[in-house]
């Protein structure tokens, strides 16, 4: 089923009040190849290397996850992409209309320990976005899972 309007991110920022700038509000339609221009409108979003780079390995695995686990391969929805800055945070957004599931709570946590060969599929993405944010979790709003990740920016000292 296709939502008849897009899906927006109707949950308040975290960031509201402290100097809050979006700097990208991007709706990626639900195909595993559009990724790759949602990750070239980041790269162009985030000056630096560092904050690109982990904000597009999240943004991969949680959408990836989405489109496959949550959304069962559907090509014609959307996702909500918000990506803002504040003097002290940078606050990604993600909202879907998937069923509600939080991946921070639900997902299975991997055993480090074991070998790579035995360890069994699932986890490892979500315990790597755990690791390159500061903060991560997920709600439900009533129409849909919105996802915030915040990572603290590092003011250089002076």
């Amino acid at each position: 089923m296709k939502p008849d309007k897009p899906t927006q991110i109707k949950k308040e920022s975290d960031l509201c009040g402290h100097n809050r700038k979006v700097l990208l509000d991007y709706r990626i339609p639900t195909r595993l190849e559009e990724i790759e221009k949602l990750a070239d409108a980041v790269n162009q979003a985030l000056s630096d290397p560092d904050l690109a780079f982990r904000a597009n390995v999240c943004l991969e695995e949680l959408i990836t996850n989405t489109i496959v686990h949550g959304l069962n391969g559907a090509a014609d929805r959307f996702i909500q992409v918000q990506i803002s800055v504040s003097n002290e945070w940078l606050e990604i957004l993600l909202k879907d209309d998937a069923p509600q599931f939080d991946p921070f709570m639900q997902a299975p946590s991997p055993n480090l320990d074991l070998d790579i060969n035995e360890r069994p599929i699932g986890g490892l993405g979500v315990h790597m976005v755990k690791k390159l944010m500061d903060d991560a979790r997920a709600d439900y709003d009533g129409s849909g899972n919105v996802i915030v990740l915040l990572k603290k920016l590092h003011q250089a000292a002076g």
